[in-house]
């Protein structure tokens, strides 16, 4: 039995990353579900279950947790595997120093660009839509719960939600649509899924830049560090003095409302276009590396080449084999694939439909 054949695993297309997208808003849905039970039946004895730091704390690992598994399990049973790297592109490069440094940077800068938009935008949800400002914040007050909100939001989150949102939703969303379309998509959905409408802005802008990181990358790793940074660094300017001092900035801002204007757009400004430099050419800095390394191997380099011609052999093939097929196979598998980039598309908005949904329900719950 040690000869026994593995199962044949196919990397996630269109239609099979929008399901698996459906399937992640359906976990998350059910945890909540879930959350919302325990709470209930505990409210009696714990009157403020909803707001203490350490229950909902637990409760965010506890998602990541349903998401590790929601993962794994929807892999294995389809039959699939990831359509991208986590370490190494495909390209060759490993280069792991930029793929730290510079998703590193990239969240400092982001925090730094959207702060004041993000800032602003909660003053509106504030006073137009009468959104209480301490909606989402989580009362952090012991150790167990900071400890907590760290583990989920700086180790889990950004494994699991760049798995699904960049490693499997945005590479097959890219497999039918633009690549711009696919990044602004995939942010999209992933604002959505967090279903806080003061929490839009950033979490949109997150989305974006790490799916940039993904598309220029060609690898997983570094849109997880980004993640994981600005979560980080988000948690230390609520944790720390840095708060206070923000806090006052602020005060100083809503009285000047010329500075905080030009101040707002020059930072956001500055900061985008420093990032966009950044990422387009921090990873073409790296293969440019390691394409030099790989020029100094010439005996690899002539394995890699005569491998390569295999490929393009084994591809001429699979392309007279597809020369070979009648004109009714050949309309069958356009069909086929007509509707299963058709089924794709409905399961993707029907995961945007559902999300959009319960984020007007909790705006409408907070305010009413």
């Amino acid at each position: 039995m040690l000869n026994a054949v593995k199962p044949i695993q196919r990397k996630y297309d269109y239609c099979g990353a929008c399901t698996f997208y459906l399937g992640a808003v359906i976990t998350t849905l059910l945890c909540q579900a879930l959350a919302g039970v325990v709470s209930a039946a505990l409210v009696g004895k714990y009157p403020d279950i909803s707001n203490n730091g350490d229950f909902n704390t637990a409760f965010m690992i506890f998602v990541q947790a349903a998401n590790l598994a929601f993962i794994a399990l929807f892999s294995k049973l389809n039959g699939y595997k990831f359509d991208c790297a986590f370490v190494k592109s495909d390209r060759g490069a490993k280069s792991l120093p930029f793929a730290v440094v510079v998703p590193v940077l990239a969240a400092g800068l982001l925090l730094v660009g959207m702060y004041l938009p993000t800032v602003w935008f909660g003053y509106f949800t504030r006073y137009a839509l009468h959104v209480p400002p301490d909606f989402g914040q989580l009362r952090l007050t012991t150790p167990s719960s900071i400890a907590m909100v760290v583990i989920a939001s700086v180790f889990l989150a950004p494994l699991c939600e760049e798995t699904i949102y960049r490693g499997v939703l945005f590479c097959g969303l890219k497999k039918e649509r633009k690549t711009l379309n696919a990044v602004l998509l995939s942010a999209l959905a992933f604002m959505l899924m967090h279903m806080s409408p003061v929490q839009v802005v950033f979490q949109f802008a997150i989305g974006v830049t790490s799916a940039f990181i993904m598309h220029k990358s060609k690898r997983l790793l570094p849109s997880v560090i980004l993640h994981a940074t600005a979560n980080a660094l988000a948690l230390v300017m609520e944790l720390t003095p840095l708060s206070g001092m923000l806090a006052n900035c602020m005060a100083w801002l809503t009285n000047n409302v010329a500075a905080a204007l030009f101040i707002t757009i020059g930072l956001a400004a500055a900061c985008g276009g420093a990032l966009f430099v950044l990422i387009k050419y921090g990873f073409d800095i790296a293969d440019l590396f390691a394409r030099n390394k790989r020029d100094n191997k010439p005996a690899q380099a002539s394995a890699a080449t005569a491998e390569n011609g295999d490929g393009g052999a084994d591809d001429g093939e699979a392309g007279d084999e597809r020369d070979d097929m009648s004109a009714p196979d050949r309309m069958r598998d356009q069909i086929s694939a007509a509707a299963r980039k058709k089924d794709g598309t409905f399961r993707f908005w029907t995961g945007i439909v559902i999300c959009t949904l319960l984020l007007l329900i909790n705006l409408a719950v907070t305010v009413l």
